[in-house]
């Protein structure tokens, strides 16, 4: 864990730097690309503005992509203290998922609320940060499956429970992916350790100080059956806030 911390301490700093460098070129570059097109498109022939435009959507896309990726290096370096208040997580899991519906949604996302959580102490904001990056991830992961198999494309299920034996609010997201690989689930909360293709690896690294800021425990595995992975499993474990049933 000591080292796990100082590892975590380190990349911040890269991340801060990272950030400051390559975000300052990065407006100048697609305004310039953008520019560029709208001078010299009607002086061109077809095959030529058809090449300026796909040339054109290149930098720009490109551009975006980095801009995410700065995005994520800056969230996980400045992420702010928790500003923990009494709130309703049930509540806070309809609003996300307000975002994820069949118009909007690639992955289905199916949800199985206990009206029995009482409430917990969190930030809200981080709290909604920390359900938009894993049900990503779970959909991404789900995707890439099918995608993969060729099999019909599963979904991915968020579930609150109260678990009384532990006196604890648990949130779990659930995906039908490939699951995580042994490595993975050694390293997985520490910064830029990621199977995707795309991606920075930040996504759980950012979930995993959220979830320390507000004393919450965080466990990820593989779903299982027969022996056989089904997919990967995260979930957070709150203290709940004393007084009051969340409905």
């Amino acid at each position: 864990e000591i080292v796990s911390a100082q590892r975590a301490q380190a990349w911040g700093e890269v991340a801060r730097r990272v950030a400051h460098e390559i975000k300052n070129p990065l407006t100048p570059i697609q305004l310039s690309a953008e520019r560029m097109a709208m001078k010299l498109t009607d002086k061109l022939q077809p095959p030529e503005q058809a090449l300026l435009a796909k040339s054109v959507k290149t930098i720009v896309d490109q551009v975006s992509a980095m801009k995410r990726l700065v995005d994520e290096f800056r969230d996980y370096a400045r992420l702010p203290a928790a500003k923990l208040q009494a709130m309703d997580l049930n509540a806070l899991v309809v609003e996300v998922l307000q975002l994820y519906g069949e118009e909007n949604a690639t992955v289905r996302v199916e949800a199985s609320l206990d009206e029995n959580c009482p409430m917990i102490k969190g930030d809200s904001q981080q709290l909604r940060q920390v359900i938009h990056n894993l049900l990503q991830n779970a959909q991404d992961a789900t995707e890439q499956r099918a995608l993969e198999t060729g099999q019909t494309q599963g979904i991915v299920t968020i579930e609150t429970r109260w678990v009384d034996a532990a006196q604890r609010v648990r949130l779990s997201i659930s995906d039908s992916g490939t699951g995580f690989a042994p490595n993975i689930l050694q390293r997985a909360f520490e910064p830029y350790v990621t199977t995707k293709a795309r991606g920075t690896g930040l996504g759980l690294a950012v979930v995993k100080k959220i979830a320390d800021e507000h004393g919450a425990r965080v466990d990820l595995g593989n779903r299982e059956e027969d022996g056989v992975v089904q997919g990967a499993r995260v979930s957070l474990s709150f203290v709940p806030n004393e007084g009051g049933q969340a409905g």
